[in-house]
C-alpha cells in the first residue's frame, strides 16, 4: 500500500500548483495561462508517444481512440483549466480550490447516479459537512463599495462550478475511455490526450494572448509557469497519479484528492503571504472531513483519473 500511498500524495500537492498558476502572472489573460499549461503538456506528450508507438507491437491506435482521448481531453483537461483559471482569477484561490476539492465526492455520486444507485444516508451526512464547509470559508460580503467586484467574484464561482462539472465527467467517462481500450495503457492513454490537446491550445493562446506576447518583460516567466504547469502538473503528476491507481482501492484513491485542496490552500497563501483566516481553516476542516466521510462507505468501484 505504502508504493501506492506516497505516489498519490506527491501527485495531489503538485496538482496544487494549478490553483496558484494564473496568480503567479497577474498581468496574462487567465486563458493565455491554461493554454500555455497544456502547450507544455501536449509537447511533452508528442514526444512520449512517438517511442510508444514504434515500440508497440500492436495495431495502430484506432480512430476511435484518438476521437475519444480528443473529446475527454477538451472537457477533462484544457476547458476544465481554462474555467479554473479565470476562476481564481475572478474569486482568488480559496473558494475555487474548495470547491474543486469537492471532486471525490461528485465522481463517486456520479458513478453511482450512472449505475442507477442511490446515494445513502452517510452521503446527507457528508453533504451537510461539506455545505457547511463551504459555507463557513466564503470570504466576507464582496461588493458593499463595487458591483464590479462583487459581478467579478460571481462569474469566478460560476466557472469554479463549471469546471467541477465538467471533471467530474471526466473522472467517469475517462475511466470508461480507458476500459474500453485494454490494448491502450495508461501512459499511452494519458499521452494520448495530452497530444490531441495540443493543436485547441495553440489556438487558444493565439486567440487569449495579448500582441507580441514574447516583447513583454515578464514573457520567460509565463513561459517557466507554463513549462512547470505542463510539465509538473499534468505530465508527472499524472505519471504518480496512474501509478497509484495501480496500487490502491478506488476508495482509499478518492480520499487521496483532500491533500489537493489542502496543497492549493496552503500554495496561495505562501504566495499571498497572508496566512487563510480562521474562518477559511475551520471551512477547509470540515470540507475534508465530508469528503472523507462520503468515501469511507467504499462505494463501487469508479475509476477516477489524474486531472
Amino acid at each position: 500500500m505504502r508504493g501506492g500511498l506516497l505516489p498519490a500524495i506527491a501527485a495531489c500537492w503538485i496538482w496544487g500548483f494549478a490553483f496558484i498558476g494564473p496568480l503567479l502572472l497577474p498581468d496574462w489573460p487567465a486563458l493565455a495561462v491554461a493554454a500555455a499549461r497544456y502547450i507544455s503538456y501536449g509537447l511533452a506528450s508528442l514526444l512520449t508517444l512517438v517511442p510508444l508507438a514504434r515500440a508497440s507491437t500492436a495495431s495502430p491506435t484506432p480512430p476511435r481512440a484518438w476521437r475519444d482521448a480528443l473529446l475527454l481531453t477538451l472537457s477533462g483537461n484544457l476547458l476544465y483549466y481554462a474555467l479554473l483559471s479565470v476562476a481564481v482569477r475572478n474569486a482568488g484561490y480559496v473558494m475555487p480550490t474548495l470547491i474543486i476539492g469537492l471532486l471525490p465526492v461528485t465522481v463517486s455520486l456520479a458513478g453511482r447516479l450512472r449505475h442507477r444507485q442511490r446515494p445513502s444516508p452517510r452521503y446527507v451526512a457528508a453533504l451537510s459537512l461539506i455545505l457547511a464547509g463551504l459555507w463557513l470559508a466564503q470570504p466576507p460580503a464582496i461588493g458593499a463599495d463595487s458591483s464590479g467586484s462583487s459581478a467579478a467574484f460571481r462569474i469566478g464561482i460560476a466557472c469554479a462550478i463549471g469546471a467541477l462539472l465538467l471533471w467530474t465527467a471526466y473522472g467517469v467517462l475517462n475511466g470508461e475511455g480507458m476500459r474500453a481500450y485494454p490494448g491502450i495503457g495508461g501512459l499511452q492513454w494519458s499521452a494520448l490526450q495530452g497530444t490531441a490537446a495540443l493543436p485547441f491550445a495553440l489556438l487558444l493562446f493565439a486567440a487569449a494572448a495579448p500582441s507580441q506576447p514574447w516583447a513583454r518583460p515578464d514573457w520567460m516567466r509565463f513561459v517557466a509557469v507554463g513549462l512547470f504547469l505542463g510539465l509538473a502538473a499534468s505530465w508527472a503528476a499524472n505519471a504518480l497519479w496512474n501509478r497509484a491507481c495501480a496500487r490502491l482501492e478506488p476508495s482509499l484513491l478518492g480520499q487521496m484528492i483532500v491533500f489537493e485542496t489542502i496543497a492549493g490552500i496552503v500554495y496561495g497563501a505562501l504566495w499571498t503571504g497572508v496566512a487563510p483566516p480562521a474562518a477559511v481553516v475551520a471551512g477547509t476542516a470540515l470540507l475534508v472531513a465530508g469528503v472523507i466521510v462520503a468515501l469511507s462507505e467504499r462505494p463501487p468501484p469508479v475509476t477516477l483519473s489524474a486531472s
